[in-house]
């Protein structure tokens, strides 16, 4: 398969979900994403903890 019909089999998947969809789906992500931003502890913290 050449790359001109990968893209053109990729375009029409995209095309074919809904704005909604994208919106929901994106938002999933960015939930999903600032949980394990928030769930990692910095290394001063950690620092802090050992010493008490």
């Amino acid at each position: 398969m050449d790359e001109a019909t990968r893209f053109d089999a990729t375009v029409r998947k995209v095309l074919t979900v809904s704005h909604e969809e994208l919106v929901r789906r994106e938002k999933a992500w960015k939930r999903k994403r600032a949980a394990k931003k928030r769930a990692k502890t910095s290394p001063a913290s950690r620092a802090s903890e050992s010493k008490v």
